[in-house]
């Protein structure tokens, strides 16, 4: 571990107590369908996105990486599930413990351009697993009030402490697992233009 990976697993969950005790988080609208469900979100918006869905206790993907690691031991297990894994390696495998908890009857969630983007990009993996699982995709888009925006290739937003967050929550889309080449791309055209990018860019 380099000490900048030192460094975030010291300060991270010092950080992440802050955010959940004083960061208001005005519920999404229109709500999430009850169910389960596949939330996603860019990767700018995932710190304000997994306070949100914190309630449903979601299995969350994440990569097999040292800030996978970091941000797991953050976030720890009482309040979400993780499955490791992504199209950085061990996504397929991954993908499959997801969809199978999903059938379960568990929410899922993973941001549409991770791990390392480009920007914007909507990636298959949300719409693999929407066609496998049958439950739909709800896109969330966070407007922080008060926040800083890292010089990351994501755009991380953090909001800022006593801050306020506004969560949209898109149409659920649902997708045949024998859905046509047409319907996906229907499908991802639709959540490139929620999120505000065209072509991975904003």
């Amino acid at each position: 571990m380099t000490p900048l990976q030192r460094a975030k697993l010291l300060l991270a969950p010092l950080g992440w107590r802050l955010l959940t005790t004083t960061v208001r988080v005005r519920p999404a609208r229109p709500a999430a369908p009850p169910g389960p469900c596949i939330f996603a979100c860019l990767h700018r918006d995932i710190l304000p996105a997994i306070l949100h869905v914190r309630d449903r206790r979601p299995v969350l993907m994440v990569s097999a990486s040292p800030d996978g690691d970091i941000l797991v031991r953050t976030l720890g297990e009482r309040d979400y599930g993780f499955v490791r894994g992504s199209s950085e390696g061990g996504g397929g495998r991954a993908l499959v413990t997801l969809c199978r908890l999903v059938e379960s009857g568990r929410c899922a969630g993973l941001a549409v351009d991770g791990p390392k983007g480009p920007y914007g990009e909507i990636r298959d993996g949300v719409l693999r697993l929407a066609r496998l699982s049958g439950a739909p995709i709800v896109p969330l888009r966070a407007r922080a009030r008060a926040a800083v925006v890292l010089g990351t290739w994501d755009r991380t937003v953090v909001p800022l402490p006593f801050g306020r967050v506004d969560l949209d929550s898109g149409t659920p889309l649902h997708l045949d697992r024998d859905a046509e080449p047409a319907a996906v791309a229907a499908a991802r055209a639709s959540l490139r233009r929620f999120f505000g990018v065209a072509g991975g860019e904003a």
